[in-house]
């Protein structure tokens, strides 16, 4: 196989915590290869776990890495077309390093590489990612005369019952779910999860396509949700839920069609949670509706704030050994599974705290329904870190109280205002909360207008 060239902005792919951009400008099957080298060449890896999703691009990166680690005369596990999680549930239960081929919930044309370590401990430029970076920009060349073995694996069974023993469901669930995997990994899952489960359960779009037909890769996003919507609108069902690409987001929506916010979520699921273990440390971020930290405090629980991210979240997971922790971006975490994020696990909380509240998903989650939060707003600027100093200096001179913490927070009349960099884009996104929606909509359009001179 021929592969020499880097693509022309390689350096961009590399982010804090895992490496991902577009192909094949940021990313290709060069760089693959290479990161396969480092892995062994220079991080001491000797047995590689390696998934993929559906992605286009994927196949071609899945070869040119199990090649890379091989010519080093490292092993390769291959666990094949799995979901992020199953990768994450593979790298603590075998204690072996890993690497999912995913870019997540962004666009079909992008791809990129997860890699965590043992114990599904991600890869940061702390703990070894820059040394791959600099690895990367010499040219291979092969060492060992014995190349390394492929040895493929499924674990996916394993996994469910993972799931299964953590939140043990009845084997008939009395409610109507429509599931919208958008022709993502989660439908791998579901569809042998769907088989298992008496209820009645509906699949929206579960054929894997990488271009992504139904709708964009992120269900977070409003102009993605149409197809659940829709078929929640005809009234035929009593919640509903959608994944993104790699099947480690989830957004949950109720019987009529609305999204229910992450935090809503993540409130009712560590109340509960917090009844059983009393005491325990559970991860919110400045993102998060504060309504979940409020709960976290008022069930005695103890708050312990990170940075954005999944890698950081875990960081913080591990450091307070947090029994729960969640993302506004619908990433829920759980310590009994190795501290990582997992949807269809965070699916079977709901399910069974829906179901001993009632079996009616908004009664249940109703008491924490106590904020608006718009929607997440991505702003290209020219300076980052000049824009959220500007922005900080202008809000303290009207007399708000500005907090810098991953980025600048902003109380203002009631009104909590969030701002903070972009990891992968030159660029700032911005949410905005309040007890109402009219107050929220209000001051997410004074900043708007705030950020304009500084946009690119």
């Amino acid at each position: 196989m021929a592969m020499n060239e880097l693509p022309p902005r390689y350096r961009a792919a590399f982010k804090d915590a895992d490496i991902r951009g577009r192909c094949p400008e940021e990313i290709n099957a060069t760089l693959a290869y290479r990161v396969g080298v480092a892995l062994v060449s220079e991080l001491g890896v000797t047995e590689l776990l390696v998934a993929r999703d559906m992605r286009v691009s994927s196949p071609e990166l899945h070869v040119a890495l199990v090649q890379g680690v091989r010519d080093m005369g490292g092993d390769v596990i291959d666990l094949g077309l799995v979901p992020t999680p199953v990768l994450y549930f593979a790298a603590g239960k075998l204690q072996a390093w890993g690497v999912m081929i995913t870019a997540s919930h962004n666009p079909a044309e992008y791809n990129g590489l997860k890699i965590v370590q043992p114990s599904a401990i991600p890869l940061t430029n702390a703990s070894g990612m820059k040394q791959i970076l600099q690895a990367v920009t010499k040219v291979a060349v092969p060492v060992v005369k014995q190349r390394g073995r492929v040895m493929r694996r499924s674990l996916t069974g394993a996994f469910l019952k993972h799931l299964e023993e953590a939140v043990p469901l009845p084997a008939s669930i009395p409610l109507r779910v429509v599931a919208a995997a958008g022709n993502g990994m989660a439908s791998v899952l579901l569809e042998r999860w769907v088989k298992t489960m008496s209820g009645s359960v509906t699949m929206l779009n579960a054929e894997l396509d990488g271009t992504f037909p139904s709708r964009g890769s992120n269900p977070m996003l409003a102009k993605n949700q149409r197809p659940i919507k829709e078929a929640l609108k005809s009234g035929a069902y009593d919640l509903g839920i959608a994944f993104d690409g790699d099947g480690d987001r989830i957004a949950i929506f109720d019987g009529r069609g609305q999204m229910i916010n992450s935090a809503v979520v993540g409130a009712a699921i560590v109340a509960d949670m917090l009844r059983e273990q009393s005491g325990a440390a559970c991860i919110y971020t400045v993102f998060t509706s504060q309504v979940y930290e409020e709960t976290i405090r008022a069930q005695g629980g103890k708050a312990k704030r990170a940075r954005v991210g999944h890698a950081f979240i875990k960081e913080q997971m591990r450091k307070h050994d947090a029994v729960f922790g969640c993302e506004h971006s619908g990433h829920f975490y759980f310590r009994d599974n190795y501290y990582a994020d997992s949807a269809l696990l965070t699916l079977r909380h709901v399910l069974r705290s829906c179901l001993l509240h009632g079996g009616d998903l908004r009664a249940w989650l109703r008491p924490y329904m106590r904020y608006h939060q718009t929607e997440e707003v991505l702003v290209e600027v020219v300076d980052k870190k000049q824009t959220l100093t500007a922005v900080a200096d202008h809000y303290r001179e009207q007399g708000a109280q500005v907090e810098q913490f991953d980025g600048v927070t902003v109380t203002i009349d009631g009104v909590r205002l969030v701002i903070k960099a972009s990891v992968t884009e030159d660029a700032l996104k911005y949410v905005v909360e309040a007890k109402s929606k009219i107050e929220a909509v209000q001051q997410q359009r004074l900043l708007r207008a705030l950020l304009v001179p500084f946009a690119a």
